[in-house]
């Protein structure tokens, strides 16, 4: 988005790289963005500056040293470092708190002493934590609102609603303050209710989770579900190829809808594969596909004729 259109106080439109809409609402959460957002309605809250947390994925072989989410005492700027048993079985540790000055492309870098205080964190918790099961190592970087509190609901600019300065526990809040944004946007244009929307979206296939019988009659009805792709997660072609048809375009998109490339070797073993099952299915060239979008390449061309 480039530009919200005003009249008279009022939200009438927005303007995009990909054309103007003209709408009746805007509902501002781009995140660590939302201040420029904001700043585009007229509107001066709210006041954002960047703050990241690294976190270490442990093997599954470290996955029995809890069974619950252990949280240490809140220190003042976030909830603490947490031992975190995920529900493919991994350990997540994690995550860090450190404000940065300013918001640059190398943010989201992982760094030797925010990892090993991550670590030193869980051990405080769970001392036989060993960091030689690390499988990998990533950061992320929350908006941190001036005075601490989430900014939601409406503003002084009619149809520009707030949703930002989402900090921890900003991903356990987001159902609720979707509801309660929805509650508020309807109230204010007198919406009623659409019966015939259908909210029900159904999962993708996990064949791994599958009973023998099921296993053998979804590979019945489609073969490629009986081709392991990522032999980690044993994820198939047939999840990778249903996921392709629901709208993924990217490795880390097949990676977040069916685990592939999750696993213990991250992808170095099925990356290839699922990069050619992508090519394949969207009929583009391998050079096409990237890992995340535009710009993000993964290979640049072939060695051999």
């Amino acid at each position: 988005m480039t530009g919200i259109v005003l009249d008279g106080g009022r939200v009438t439109g927005v303007q995009t790289s990909q054309g103007d809409y003209r709408l009746d609402a805007v509902v501002n959460a781009a995140g660590l963005y939302a201040d420029r957002v904001a700043r585009m309605a007229g509107v001066d809250r709210p006041v954002l500056h960047p703050r990241r947390g690294e976190y270490l994925l442990l093997d599954k072989q470290a996955g029995k040293m809890a069974n619950s989410v252990l949280f240490p005492a809140p220190t003042n700027n976030s909830k603490g470092i947490l031992v975190l048993p995920t529900v493919d079985g991994n350990i997540l540790l994690g995550p860090t708190a450190d404000d940065l000055p300013e918001l640059t492309p190398d943010a989201i870098a992982t760094s030797p002493t925010g990892l090993a205080a991550a670590v030193a964190g869980a051990k405080r918790l769970v001392p036989a934590v060993d960091p030689r099961l690390t499988i990998k190592t990533f950061a992320g970087v929350r908006p941190e609102p001036a005075g601490g509190e989430f900014v939601i609901g409406p503003t002084e600019i009619s149809g520009f609603y707030q949703a930002a300065g989402m900090r921890s526990p900003g991903l356990t809040a987001a159902p609720a303050v979707a509801h309660h944004l929805v509650e508020e946007i309807a109230a204010a244009f007198a919406l009623g209710r659409n019966e015939a929307f259908d909210p029900v979206r159904h999962g993708l296939p996990r064949f791994s989770a599958l009973p023998p019988r099921d296993r053998a009659a979804l590979i019945e009805k489609d073969p490629s579900y009986g081709r392991i792709v990522c032999r980690c997660n044993e994820v198939t072609e047939g999840e990778i190829v249903a996921a392709i048809r629901r709208g993924a375009r990217t490795v880390d998109g097949i990676k977040f809808r069916t685990r592939a490339g999750f696993g213990r070797c991250q992808g170095g073993f099925c990356t290839a594969r699922i990069l050619s099952i992508l090519a394949r299915e969207l009929g583009v060239r391998p050079e096409d596909v990237t890992a995340r979008g535009r710009g993000d390449s993964i290979v640049v061309g072939r060695v051999r004729p």
